[in-house]
């Protein structure tokens, strides 16, 4: 795990324990603050995405009203703001050319996830990482999934996860990225947490030349995925206690009517991180308000946990370049078949309504 680093460190892939999305080999070995997250509590645009763009700082810093002006924040922060707060990278397929929804968390000096955070990002290019260059900068949009009261879910060995309410383990931010090409980047973020405390991080990563699993923009996958139909019990393709209701309808089907379609990716009981049940629980309540107008998919990661097979759907969509695979992802399918947007981590219906809205209003990947 990597934090924090110099902008002029070398690039390289950030994953922590607390954040980035639940791991998995292609063998099928696994490697708060209470906020608003209703449709209304944000503003969206009318293709329904609520996640602030990060504006390219070629002509000037894009104003806020929470920190002063600078397009450089990695080369000048103030004593007082050093070693204040750590950065995470939560998501590790970037790339270049597209929009990329980045995905971090923000953590105080004792390592503790901080919600309610104000935020300012700044992307640099480490094309020469010796000379980190601004790319371009902008706010970040709290994402914090878990609906209903809280529950704990014991595990066969004893372990547990609590599934449901909201609290600040479960909190990420959010900005929407365009990278001009493959290589190393790095991040730079403004903080102030809910106690007033100030300070600024920085990491790098990198960006691959092309996602490495579907993508906005790409037609989706016609998968043949199982239904209630096809299975004996539903907790063949549903780990959670008790199943949801989003078995009914394949993929292929839902592609073929025209609907559009939101999956949802995550193993509810053998997820290694807090998200998967929560972003689930978010899913199907976004189900339960919307399945007359959308359909609603939830795909089970592992077909058999106990002797680490994969679903096959979970393989056809999520297994990268290098074998491997993360969850959870949310992907938002228009009505013509075409991923609108795809969202690696703990995205929560704050994040998710609005886009289903547009969808209904006939939004289409543009």
């Amino acid at each position: 795990m990597s934090r924090n680093l110099p902008l002029v460190a070398a690039a390289i892939p950030l994953v922590a324990l607390l954040f980035v999305a639940c791991g998995g080999t292609g063998s099928g070995t696994p490697k708060t603050t209470a906020v608003d997250t209703s449709a209304a509590a944000v503003q969206s645009g009318p293709d329904g995405r609520v996640i602030p763009q990060c504006v390219d700082l070629t002509t000037s810093p894009p104003p806020s009203k929470d920190f002063p002006p600078s397009a450089n924040p990695a080369a000048n922060i103030p004593e007082s703001q050093r070693n204040q707060v750590n950065l995470v990278v939560a998501g590790l397929d970037f790339y270049a050319g597209g929009e990329n929804n980045f995905v971090f968390a923000i953590t105080n000096k004792q390592d503790l996830p901080q919600g309610g955070a104000k935020v300012r990002v700044t992307i640099y290019d480490l094309k020469d990482p010796t000379k980190p260059a601004p790319y371009c900068q902008g706010g970040a949009i709290q994402s914090a999934p878990g609906v209903g009261p809280e529950r704990v879910h014991v595990h066969g060995d004893g372990s547990n996860h609590t599934h449901g309410g909201q609290d600040q383990s479960r909190v990420a931010y959010y900005i929407r990225v365009k990278f001009s090409h493959a290589g190393g980047w790095g991040i730079a973020a403004e903080t102030i947490l809910s106690d007033g405390t100030k300070g600024t991080a920085s990491v790098g990563f990198d960006v691959a030349a092309k996602p490495g699993i579907p993508a906005p923009g790409m037609p989706a996958l016609k998968s043949d995925n199982l239904t209630k139909k096809d299975v004996t019990k539903i907790s063949e393709i549903d780990s959670g206690e008790p199943a949801n209701d989003m078995h009914e309808v394949k993929i292929k089907d839902a592609i073929a009517a025209g609907r559009p379609l939101v999956i949802v990716f995550a193993t509810p009981a053998f997820c290694t991180s807090r998200f998967c049940g929560p972003v689930t629980d978010e899913v199907a309540t976004l189900n339960d308000k919307y399945k007359d107008k959308v359909d609603f998919v939830h795909i089970e990661i592992w077909r058999d946990f106990a002797s680490k097979s994969v679903n096959t759907t979970a393989r056809e969509w999520l297994i990268r370049p290098d074998g491997n695979l993360t969850e959870p992802y949310v992907y938002v399918i228009d009505k013509n078949g075409i991923i609108y947007d795809r969202f690696e981590g703990p995205a929560a219906a704050n994040l998710l309504e609005p886009e289903v809205q547009a969808l209904i209003a006939g939004a289409t990947y543009q």
